[in-house]
């Protein structure tokens, strides 16, 4: 038996802090083995107002939730990590005027259903893409992507370039330049088996998922209830969705992983294809710098157009802007003189 009082406080604060981990652990599904249960199932669509128009698809690898809306020519919307087709949202009603949008959910993302011993890295999100676009008898189409959706597009530009006939990027993942140092933290904790309880506790409030988003926009008011529920949701709807998400960036964190990009490389120094690169010019995690390189080695880049009040998302800090530059250069071939002089820094300047 304990007599002395401090010691006797301190093993049953200690005893209380293991129970409550231990029923956090529990909460978040840290023991659910990784097997070949489903994270998400078919048809379990993130209830966000915005999701449910989503449709599933069976392809030869995988199933596949997503969105087709609109009608006219083919726009494929490639979103980033760790968010869903819903980041879309404010400039899908816009450009759905012009094209069909097929944007689909990545795997270990948004609403595709995925099981818990599924591969979820870049080939197979490039496969997915390459599979879904045939099954729906498209022969090519244009492409916006972001961040992870951006990686993605690089190794079609790899391996299917006859996909895509035009294309824009927007802070993507490239080169050996991802994760991110400022998203490290919360990767490593979401992995983490002591703190990843915690995180999955975290994120069920407003406020706290607000301020772990916040590292993607420049006006934290980007960021409404709408807004940071629509982010949060696919990730804490339920335990198995949580697993998902740190099997998920268990592989944003493994280095081999990080190096898919670079074998891209070669392939995008050849890419002569129209291509509009519109950057958050404040962007804390993929950088002005990023986007003058990838101007440098595309050669099929017409200019450079920064968004320049907004961060890793300029789709939704500036959405506005963001759909007039996307549709002046897909619909109309033109770029900003603006955007065409940041091309020739990159190109001219030696800036690299």
């Amino acid at each position: 038996m304990i007599h002395n009082k401090p010691i006797k406080i301190a093993v049953y604060s200690v005893s209380l802090l293991a129970v409550l981990w231990l029923v956090m652990a529990f909460d978040s599904g840290l023991f659910i083995a990784h097997d070949n249960r489903y994270a998400v199932k078919p048809f379990e669509f993130t209830d966000d107002g915005f999701s449910q128009q989503k449709k599933i698809i069976d392809l030869p690898s995988s199933t596949v939730a997503y969105l087709d809306i609109g009608e006219g020519p083919i726009l494929v919307l490639l979103h980033g990590c760790p968010f869903s087709v819903f980041e879309w949202k404010e400039i899908i009603p816009e450009l759905s005027k012009h094209y069909r949008i097929i944007a689909p959910d990545l795997h270990g993302l948004g609403d595709t259903p995925v099981r818990l011993d599924q591969d979820y890295r870049l080939p197979t999100d490039a496969q997915m893409v390459k599979e879904l676009l045939h099954k729906l008898d498209i022969a090519s189409a244009s492409f916006i992507a972001h961040d992870h959706g951006g990686a993605t597009l690089q190794l079609l530009m790899k391996e299917d370039s006859h996909l895509i006939d035009k294309a824009i990027m927007s802070n993507v993942e490239a080169y050996d330049q991802w994760p991110s140092k400022p998203e490290l933290p919360y990767l490593k904790a979401i992995v983490n088996p002591f703190t990843s309880p915690l995180m999955y506790e975290a994120m069920q409030f407003d406020f706290l998922a607000r301020k772990v988003f916040s590292l993607a926009v420049e006006d934290i008011n980007t960021l409404t209830p709408e807004i940071t529920k629509g982010f949060a949701l696919p990730h804490i709807a339920t335990a198995e969705r949580w697993q998902r998400l740190r099997r998920f960036f268990a592989w944003q964190l493994d280095a081999e992983h990080n190096a898919v990009t670079m074998t891209a490389v070669d392939a995008m120094r050849e890419f002569e294809k129209p291509m509009l690169l519109i950057w958050g010019e404040l962007d804390e995690n993929f950088g002005p710098d990023l986007a003058y390189r990838l101007a440098s080695d595309i050669p099929g880049v017409k200019g450079i157009s920064f968004m320049k009040n907004s961060q890793h998302m300029p789709m939704l800090e500036e959405d506005e802007a963001y759909v007039a530059a996307t549709l002046d250069f897909l619909l109309h071939d033109k770029v900003s003189e603006e955007a065409v002089k940041e091309l020739e820094v990159a190109r001219n300047s030696g800036k690299l």
